[in-house]
């Protein structure tokens, strides 16, 4: 019987705290001005943003993880929240491309970062060596936390009564789309939750129309990552975090409000294009975030705008 640590998923959840506020105080001391300034050329640009986004994410496999660190380096006064906009954006389309390609796990060297950045700290007293050492073992903590929870929460997939909760949110496209919110909010992972609807769709457990709102309630119940990262942040970091939110219900909405006319233009698609079922449903993850961005990029500065006019109401 599969068995659920809760112990663990809290000492995660502790760790993965502890370095985003861990790496923001590293970065600060490690030569801010110059961070700064490398950071300002590479978003000076709300394309060029989204290009970095986007690439971070396929190197670190975790759109979460991406926005986590850019929750940090808000914090850190090295980025602003609308530099970070752009970021966001990419880091949403950069998940999908590590659906489909094998990218590089990040994860697997958490612990190398807390053993390395540990013994850096203890046995060298250069400042250099030292900073380093710091944004190596807040990243160390980061991960190994992200990682430390996800890893305790997938046990949740293996059990009965949830592999029942999600067959029920299926029944119908606006439960599926709350059903894929709400169990990818607890597992802290899309694509974990992702690839569970992939292997359902496969087996015919569940129809395709139904799949794409549940893949659509999945990216927003990722976001609930960048919720958990801005706790102990500033109004901007906090603000990035709400942005990333709109982001995917913006995505989401608009794809609901045509989920029909999208499925039949899906399906004919497929006749032509004939893939496997797993990526159909990675095809349309893509689909989904590639065409949420171009939706909200014409007007991200008027949702900037809004988004600084409730945090000065406080809202």
């Amino acid at each position: 019987m599969n068995q659920v640590s809760w112990t663990s998923i809290l000492i995660g959840l502790a760790l993965f705290l502890f370095g985003i506020d861990y790496l923001s105080l590293s970065l600060q001391e490690l030569s801010p001005t110059r961070l700064k300034n490398l950071l300002a050329k590479c978003t000076s640009s709300t394309f060029k943003a989204i290009l970095i986004g986007c690439f971070i994410t396929c190197i670190i496999q975790s759109s979460s993880a991406t926005t986590a660190l850019t929750v940090s380096l808000i914090n850190a006064n090295l980025l602003t929240f609308s530099q970070s906009i752009g970021i966001i954006m990419g880091a949403n389309i950069g998940t999908t491309i590590t659906a489909i390609i094998v990218g590089f796990d990040l994860f697997q060297y958490a612990s190398f970062f807390l053993i390395i950045g540990a013994f850096c700290l203890l046995f060298s007293n250069h400042p250099k060596i030292k900073g380093l050492a710091q944004i190596l073992f807040g990243l160390g903590c980061l991960f190994y936390g992200l990682e430390l929870m996800s890893m305790h929460l997938k046990a949740i997939t293996k059990l009965p009564e949830f592999m029942k909760l999600v067959t029920l949110f299926t029944n119908h496209p606006i439960l599926a789309m709350f059903g894929g919110a709400i169990t990818t909010a607890l597992i802290q992972s899309s694509s974990a939750m992702i690839a569970i609807v992939q292997q359902m769709y496969h087996l015919k457990a569940i129809s395709l129309y139904v799949s794409i709102p549940y893949i659509f309630g999945c990216n927003i119940g990722t976001t609930i990552t960048a919720f958990l990262s801005a706790l102990k942040t500033n109004s901007s970091a906090k603000k990035a975090a709400l942005f990333h939110f709109l982001f995917n219900v913006i995505g989401t909405t608009f794809f609901m409000i045509f989920l029909t006319p999208f499925y039949h233009l899906f399906l004919t698609f497929r006749f032509y294009i004939p893939i496997s079922p797993r990526l159909q449903l990675a095809f349309i993850h893509g689909f989904f975030n590639i065409v949420t961005t171009l939706l909200i990029f014409p007007f991200y500065k008027p949702i900037i705008t809004l988004i600084e006019s409730c945090f000065k109401k406080n809202c």
